[in-house]
């Protein structure tokens, strides 16, 4: 049985795989709109806006853990293509409530409904999702194919559970919190204290792990320590029980097949130097998801695959 210290190392491990940071906007940059989306059965959905608000939709999700203020990492680049970036919470993160016993399978109707609540209830949208937001973005090829432009996946993490799927750094660990969620939530709860006491000392530490890539995004601007601090807050602003569902269900069968998924435009982008979420995962996503695109950049890492790469899979999406 994991130790109370191995528990708070097993919280700060995880806190770093999603990435970030209000500090991308700049000063040049206005700061995005936010708010929440009241579903039809009352639950609110948390979501902040970056780009251009007349531009074509883009739905951006966050990886695990991680929150709205995530994208404003490319809030720059998605103002350069024309699109409005809208990243939605999932339930029990950030401004989004929890939702007891939720599935993997029941987020593209959330999606739908946010997606309506924004004007944009018979138009076709597309979607970014980073790290452990791939389950999610592919429940949305599952569900809705039709209302989809294009899906892109960036450092995707593959699912746990099927034979031969390649392994990242942190599967043991996020097999680990779903075999014992209770003692997740005392890792997570202790973390986000040490992150709100230490958030320099808590940055370094869990670094150490990174690609070098990463490490040199983060770690050379004095103000990611801030906005890293600021997300992760964020993440944790409704309580550990969002991001320990969160991690369970990434571990999980996410209930449905690679293989069965209908016809979509769907890319996967993939950092060569990312231990969170390997090359090989994307390898096993284009393989496994028909007619797929997969672009691998040998020196990037979990989030500077997403940053260098932004302008180009926006692009994607912009209006010709």
């Amino acid at each position: 049985m994991p130790t109370r210290r191995q528990a708070l190392v097993a919280g700060l491990t995880l806190f770093p795989t999603s990435g970030l940071w209000r500090y991308a906007l700049g000063a040049h940059q206005p700061q995005p709109a936010e708010g929440q989306v009241r579903l039809p059965g009352g639950r609110r959905i948390g979501y902040a806006e970056y780009g251009d608000r007349s531009g074509p939709l883009v739905f951006y999700f966050h990886g695990t853990p991680g929150s709205r203020v995530e994208a404003g990492l490319i809030a720059e680049e998605a103002t350069a293509a024309g699109i409005r970036l809208v990243a939605l919470e999932r339930p029990g993160i950030g401004l989004s409530d929890y939702q007891a016993g939720r599935q993997i399978l029941n987020w593209p109707a959330d999606v739908a409904s946010a997606a309506q609540a924004l004007g944009y209830g018979g138009t076709s949208f597309g979607i970014v999702g980073l790290s452990g937001g791939a389950p999610y973005a592919l429940a949305c090829v599952r569900c809705m194919p039709e209302r989809l432009t294009h899906v892109a996946v960036v450092s995707g993490h593959t699912p746990l559970c099927p034979s031969g799927a390649p392994a990242g750094e942190q599967d043991k660990l996020i097999a680990w919190v779903g075999r014992r969620p209770r003692l997740a939530t005392l890792a997570f709860r202790v973390a986000g204290n040490q992150l709100r006491k230490h958030p320099k000392f808590v940055l370094h530490k869990v670094a150490a792990s990174w690609a070098e890539s990463d490490r040199q995004l983060i770690l050379c601007n004095a103000e990611y320590y801030a906005a890293f601090n600021q997300t992760l807050l964020e993440a944790t602003r409704c309580g550990p029980a969002g991001i320990v569902a969160d991690v369970t269900l990434l571990g999980s069968d996410w209930g449905f097949r690679l293989r069965a998924l209908p016809p979509a435009a769907v890319s996967f982008w993939q950092g060569g130097c990312d231990p969170i979420a390997p090359p090989a995962m994307g390898h096993y996503f284009q393989q496994n998801v028909a007619g797929s695109e997969l672009t691998i950049d040998p020196r990037a890492g979990h989030l500077t695959m997403l940053k260098w790469h932004a302008a180009t899979i926006l692009g994607r999406f912009a209006i010709r």
